[in-house]
């Protein structure tokens, strides 16, 4: 069995290599002109398709390059933002097939009903709703298949380019492209591994067990029926916190709401050590019976203790609206070594407090809509936008800002859009200051 499997792993990875080939030669003249002007939205769009048409794991390099501004162009972190949205679903028929090798070929036995239908469907994975033998209602989150050995060929394939494209480009050095690589491939090995989620959301309900807390859950997880493939939940039923009007239906205050998810994402991130680094409108829920929702733990950042000092030096200093302190606590998480020696303190703190105005006018703009009584929607591409305004003052000024850092800034202006909509004229930095002399 084992050497079939390896067999089939070398089919796969053979035919792979054969179909990128394809792709890449079909757009030589494509990477030419990337050569010659790689900053070039025209450039970052094409990519863009490129990513799509090479499926899963190029989308997640795309996911990847929309998180990390300040390491790639703004161009294409703006346009791989299109890649966050759902993707074309595989059919049942090749899903049904992963349910048959990981639960057995009598899997139905387990199940009343499964949606053929997925009610999503992401590059690695996609989700359908099902109902269990004994009447509960969960979905199932199911890899799509050959997923593993696509992503390995596709690695291999990027490893190479990013060698080759730091020989062409040795300006791409500065920015560790080969290094990029390696961490995209340890963050799939990661979201590939349905078993590691299932442990981080076991985390997370025991965060919110030792504090007592019963107004926030998590999915249950279903251990018999989940694998590293296949991942069982109960299923939570409800609305985006950016629906203010189910929000008024299932809460009394909308504003309580907003308080008690950002409350228990800050107790995660102090006393767990841990946060759920992909809040958006999909990922937290106002459930029907009033509770909250933390939903999709595939993404959990953790940090060192000198990122958990800078992040509460940067809350603090926002919510003072001091921007020398959040220069402070920028150039305090410098990742270039240099410990942001060479940076201008005043002339940073000026221009970071130019992006901060920017912010407060794109408040400003949602508190008018809501008072037309207008709905407001939060796009992702409003909240990159400010993210790519810190990051990249932090980087004209000389700073290198990690991954994880911008992982965090990105969740609090998610909680910001939040706040606009919930709880106008509340600052989510002042609330969270609050938060941390809680703690």
């Amino acid at each position: 069995m084992g050497f079939l499997s390896d067999l089939k792993t070398s089919v796969v990875a053979a035919g792979r290599v054969a179909e990128t080939s394809f792709v890449f030669a079909r757009h030589a003249q494509f990477f030419a002109r990337l050569v010659t002007n790689p900053t070039a939205s025209e450039s970052a769009r094409e990519l863009r398709r490129i990513f799509e048409t090479l499926g899963a794991t190029y989308i997640k390099l795309g996911q990847f390059i929309a998180s990390a501004p300040g390491i790639f162009p703004d161009a294409y972190v703006t346009e791989m933002q299109a890649l966050l949205d759902n993707t074309t679903p595989v059919d049942f028929a090749l899903i049904e097939k992963i349910l048959k090798r990981e639960l057995g070929a009598d899997y139905r036995k387990y199940f009343r009903s499964i949606e053929e239908l997925p009610l999503a469907s992401a590059s690695i994975a996609q989700v359908h709703a099902a109902v269990l033998a004994d009447g509960e209602n969960v979905v199932l989150k199911i890899q799509r298949p050959n997923i593993e050995a696509r992503m390995d060929a596709d690695l291999g394939l990027m490893a190479f380019a990013a060698r080759l494209l730091e020989v062409l480009l040795p300006e791409t050095k500065r920015v560790g492209v080969t290094d990029v690589i390696h961490e995209l491939g340890r963050s799939m090995a990661d979201e590939t591994d349905f078993l590691q989620e299932a442990k981080n959301i076991a985390e997370f309900d025991n965060f919110l067990s030792s504090i007592n807390e019963d107004e926030v859950i998590v999915p249950r997880v279903v251990k018999a029926l989940s694998t590293k493939r296949v991942l069982t939940m109960s299923r939570l039923y409800g609305a985006s916190l950016t629906d203010l009007g189910v929000v008024r239906k299932y809460a009394k205050n909308p504003q309580a709401v907003l308080e008690k998810a950002l409350e228990t994402w800050f107790q995660s991130l102090a006393i767990a050590g841990f946060f759920h680094a992909d809040v958006h409108a999909g990922n937290l829920m106002i459930l029907e019976d009033g509770r909250i929702g933390f939903l999709d733990f595939g993404i959990v950042g953790r940090f060192s203790p000198k990122v958990f000092e800078s992040l509460w030096q940067l809350i603090e200093g926002v919510g003072a609206k001091d921007y020398k302190m959040i220069a402070r606590a920028l150039i305090g998480i410098d990742a270039t070594g240099g410990g942001g020696q060479k940076v201008e303190e005043a002339k940073f703190a000026a221009e970071l407090k130019s992006v901060f105005e920017n912010v407060k006018n794109f408040s400003d703009g949602v508190e008018r809509t809501l008072a037309r009584g207008d709905n407001v929607q939060l796009e992702e591409n409003d909240i990159n936008d400010m993210l790519l305004e810190i990051i990249s003052v932090a980087r004209d000024n000389g700073l290198k800002i990690p991954r994880e850092f911008a992982l965090l800034i990105k969740q609090f202006l998610y909680f910001d859009r939040y706040a606009q909509i919930l709880a106008p004229g509340v600052s989510v930095y002042s609330m969270g200051h609050a938060q941390k002399r809680l703690l």
